[in-house]
């Protein structure tokens, strides 16, 4: 009873809505194929088959089946959640299309026992009461419980948890619906699942039932109840032909459920991965399955051996199934290996530079836009291709989302859903980046895509991922604030899978608003003082290619300060990597010979100390400061620089930039390369 009403209440039904056409036909064929694909193999085996299967008459077989070929989206979201897939494609897809099935099969089983009521009492006047009691029930729930939990939302202050008292009282709803449901003729599961429907979406209500209900659910009551299950299958009771027998069924469904999704899935031309993947997701079984099991048994609709082979084969089957769904997914992932360099030092100068933008808190927008428009200054050869990614945390009782905003007026698609706090502040973000657009609607030379997405802090740098390698991007830029966990999260798991390189904006105030720069550049009374620290490797060559860019805005003073030791050589040991950084100095200083606003300075470095003192004299000489984040290990300027890290996401250099021991106000740029693993030379 808690478990069906805490599965159902976590998930969001307006998550149908946004599936459009495809997770329709998809619903429809998931509700129908499996049924009478399964009603087909019932029939050829109980007649090639005689007497009964497991004990099991042909009527009863029938029950069996119908349960069989149902999916229920309360095991697929418990799946997605646990194989961090909620905001993957194929999850998505498989939400949708399972949520439509199942309204398709609610409405199926409420006529059907609506029918079976009339056919049971001749169509007499009889037969409209408990038909007359079941609707009341069903439209009871909605009427009175809905105002209940809005009253408790309303009684509960913004970030603050459900009292005891509501708790109670929710628990008393649960206890008083699925009461009533039996009462009418309802399995109790039809109270507990209308209940959980309609509990509001929103903080805190959700929060509160999967923190609190939820965790007692989970540790007490499903041990207990999955030991219960357990006591009522006896393996010494099976028999070899009924165990082939019902296996084949299974399988044949299985099989029908998988067609069913993978047909109409390549028909609309969605990829064959995602189709397969998706196909085996809707042939998982969960506890949810063997709670209408138990109910069937109940019952007396099926045999305690056919019990018994349900469960053991849902649970074999389930686990071979999330397994392959698990290694599929992963393989689909190394889609982000890419055949050629999505760098800033590799990208083609004819073409655009393409950025990709993503933030938590809309306070790191005007810093991010401030440094995109140093990047698209009009002396460049290049224009500028951003993607704009407003990231959401995704509470635990919701559905993850990928809303993309059209420029012109503000897409509100899917935001009725969501809060008006969330809508307005995806406005707002919407509209800064389309007044930056259309800052240089003279020029043509930037276009810009927005997007918000929601999902769970764990599994949220995989939009961010897929975007990037979708749109070829040569640049993450990740906006932080304040270094939280969530935020250093999301930058450790974007820099470890990246298809591109990767760069984390750090600001400390410095950085001046972007849309004062338009007036400013005509005066020349603004001036931006950047620094590239170059000590050498792959990340600081990726970091002066940027910063490069960036001395091509008129606004923009560059000084790059390359730190040698007391022979004027790298503190590089890998000979290719100096090679390699020679060529890049040599390049570099032909790029800016004849630019005034770009300074080469060579600084003596010994020790970790001399860094700490040339940073902690100049440092607040700059408003940007520009560093790699991966050096060679063997560095004897960085010795000790790691050991009291604050934020490592930034690098050493980085880490040392924002500590509070230094108290700089200098905004920090640190960047990293492409990762090699992520590249496959064609």
């Amino acid at each position: 009873m808690f478990i069906s009403y805490i599965s159902t209440a976590q998930v969001d039904m307006g998550v149908i809505k946004r599936g459009g056409k495809l997770a329709i036909i998809n619903g429809f064929s998931l509700f129908l194929f499996p049924y009478v694909v399964g009603a087909i193999a019932c029939t050829v085996i109980t007649s090639n088959i005689h007497g009964t299967v497991a004990k099991n008459k042909p009527e009863q077989l029938h029950d069996l089946l119908t349960n069989q070929s149902v999916v229920y989206f309360q095991v697929a979201y418990s799946v997605l959640s646990n194989l961090k897939m909620l905001n993957s494609e194929p999850g998505r897809l498989a939400l949708s299309s399972i949520m439509v099935a199942n309204c398709f099969g609610w409405g199926f089983f409420l006529l059907l026992i609506t029918f079976n009521s009339f056919l049971q009492h001749n169509y007499s006047k009889a037969t409209y009461m408990p038909t007359f009691t079941k609707v009341l029930l069903l439209v009871g729930i909605v009427v009175v419980c809905r105002p209940i939990f809005n009253w408790i939302v309303k009684r509960t202050p913004e970030g603050k948890k459900l009292k005891a008292s509501h708790l109670c009282t929710i628990c008393v709803m649960l206890c008083t619906a699925t009461f009533l449901a039996e009462t009418v003729g309802f399995p109790y599961i039809v109270g507990s699942v209308a209940l959980g429907l309609v509990t509001p979406k929103t903080p805190p209500l959700g929060t509160g039932l999967t923190d609190k209900i939820g965790s007692f659910c989970y540790a007490v009551l499903m041990p207990c109840y999955v030991i219960g299950i357990g006591n009522k299958v006896d393996f010494f009771s099976f028999h070899l032909r009924d165990v082939i027998s019902l296996e084949l069924l299974f399988l044949t469904i299985s099989s029908a459920k998988f067609a069913s999704i993978l047909l109409p899935s390549l028909y609309f031309k969605v990829p064959l991965s995602h189709a397969v993947i998706v196909g085996f997701i809707v042939c998982i079984q969960g506890i949810y399955d063997v709670q209408i099991f138990k109910q069937l048994l109940n019952y007396k609709n099926i045999s305690q051996e056919a019990f018994g082979i349900m469960v053991i084969s849902a649970m074999v089957h389930s686990t071979i199934f999330s397994t392959i769904v698990k290694n599929l997914h992963g393989w689909v992932q190394r889609k982000h290996i890419t055949y050629r360099r999505q760098t800033v030092q590799h990208y083609a100068p004819n073409s655009p530079l393409k950025i990709l933008t993503c933030f938590y808190h809309r306070e790191s927008v005007p810093s991010i836009l401030t440094v995109l428009e140093l990047s698209s200054c009009m002396s460049s050869a290049s224009s500028l291709s951003i993607v704009s990614v407003n990231l959401e945390e995704l509470e635990r009782h919701n559905v993850p989302l990928l809303i993309q905003h059209h420029s012109g007026p503000i897409d509100h698609a899917g935001h009725n859903d969501e809060s008006s706090i969330s809508s307005s502040r995806r406005d707002q973000i919407s509209k800064a980046f389309e007044k930056f657009q259309s800052g240089h609607d003279l020029q043509e030379n930037v276009s810009v895509e927005c997007f918000t997405a929601v999902a769970p802090s764990k599994t949220m740098h995989e939009d961010v991922c897929t975007l990037a390698f979708d749109k070829g991007t040569d640049l993450i830029i990740i906006g932080i604030e304040d270094g939280t966990a969530a935020e250093r999260r999301l930058c450790r798991n974007v820099l470890n899978v990246s298809p591109c390189s990767v760069a984390v904006l750090m600001d400390q105030g410095r950085l001046p608003d972007f849309k004062n720069m338009g007036t400013t550049m005509k005066n020349g009374s603004m001036r931006i003082n950047v620094c590239s620290i170059f000590l050498g490797g792959a990340d600081d060559r990726e970091t002066l290619a940027f910063a490069v860019r960036l001395s091509n805005h008129p606004c923009v003073n560059l000084t790059v300060l390359k730190l040698v030791d007391g022979e004027n050589v790298s503190h590089l040991n890998d000979v290719i990597e100096r090679r390699l950084d020679f060529r890049t100095m040599e390049k570099f200083r032909q790029d800016t010979m004849n630019k005034h606003n770009v300074s080469l300075r060579e600084v003596w470095i010994k020790e970790a100390s001399d860094l700490v003192n040339l940073l902690r004299e100049e440092g607040n000489n700059y408003d940007l400061i520009m560093v790699g984040i991966r050096h060679e290990e063997s560095f004897q300027v960085l010795q000790g620089l790691s050991v009291w890290s604050e934020i490592e996401e930034l690098g050493e250099i980085g880490d040392l930039l924002v500590s509070s021991d230094l108290k700089l106000t200098a905004s920090v740029l640190a960047v990293q390369q492409q990762l090699s693993s992520v590249v496959e030379e064609a």
